[in-house]
């Protein structure tokens, strides 16, 4: 990794944790998520593009057993990233250290799993607040799912803990990038003709306001979406991504039970209702 302003690196949660490495981008296209929210929230207007492996694990010499097992894989073995990120699963299983979670958050962000990532750093920073690797690791996996406004308020915890951590600032201003064009995006659909704006420019508009963490926002543009095309199981199901975002799940249930009304084929739907269900519970 031979730009730095493309990086993010780790550092040692505890005395014998280890450190890890990860590239980020430069720039990334929009999206959404819940738990990953590209898979909950469901865009029809456009095919919105997402960026993978931008993270690249490298243990540091007292590296985990999981990692040494991944980089002593057979030659020519199947699926080597698969197998690599069973190793780190099972690593962290049998030992769940800090490191060991930690380099498997890297494992599933390596591989584009940043959702996958999200939960588990997310229980690291709740039992271990003062790490700021974990909140670094966790900007980058909250960016990438473009949670732009998550991510920074993550970078801003790590460069609390640690002000020297130069990746990080890194890391924040990419988070912040991606946010402010998002905005700027935003602005460029506010000057759309009225008579131009029709459902599938509502429900774009709503996945702009969700990056932001404008959930209010996100949510009138899904209601005008549904007043203009009644039959959008999308937008429904949207509505309800919004209000699980703003930890509302009995708000959410009705707009997904809707959605699976409007399309019972919606298997997407029926998964998020599911998880507002046992939310809930």
């Amino acid at each position: 990794m031979d730009d730095e302003s493309k990086q993010t690196e780790t550092t040692q949660p505890s005395a014998d944790a280890d450190a890890v490495e990860a590239a980020a981008p430069e720039s990334a296209t929009p999206g959404s998520r819940a738990p990953s929210r590209r898979q909950a929230v469901l865009i029809t207007a456009v095919i919105l593009a997402v960026p993978l492996g931008y993270l690249l694990l490298s243990p540091s010499e007292t590296q985990t057993v999981a990692a040494r097992s991944a980089q002593n894989a057979a030659p020519g073995s199947a699926n080597p990233a698969a197998q690599n990120l069973a190793a780190l699963e099972a690593a962290a299983k049998s030992n769940p250290s800090a490191a060991n979670q930690l380099n498997l958050s890297m494992g599933y962000i390596n591989a584009g799993q940043a959702g996958r990532a999200i939960p588990l750093l997310e229980a690291l920073t709740a039992r271990d607040p003062g790490n700021a690797a974990a909140w670094n690791n966790l900007c980058v996996a909250n960016t990438m799912e473009q949670s732009y406004g998550e991510g920074i308020r993550d970078c801003d915890r790590a460069l609390a803990i640690q002000p020297d951590f130069p990746l990080a600032k890194n890391n924040l201003k990419w988070a912040t990038d991606e946010r402010d064009a998002t905005i700027r995006a935003i602005s460029v659909e506010e000057q759309t003709d009225t008579s131009k704006r029709d459902a599938p420019f509502y429900l774009t508009e709503g996945i702009n306001f969700l990056h932001i963490g404008n959930y209010d926002e996100a949510t009138h543009a899904w209601q005008r979406a549904l007043e203009m095309d009644p039959h959008s199981a999308a937008a429904a199901n949207n509505i309800g991504m919004a209000a699980m975002l703003k930890k509302q799940p009995a708000e959410a249930i009705p707009w997904f039970q809707r959605a699976i009304e409007l399309d019972p084929t919606m298997q997407l739907a029926k998964n998020n209702l599911a998880w507002a269900e046992s939310v809930k519970q």
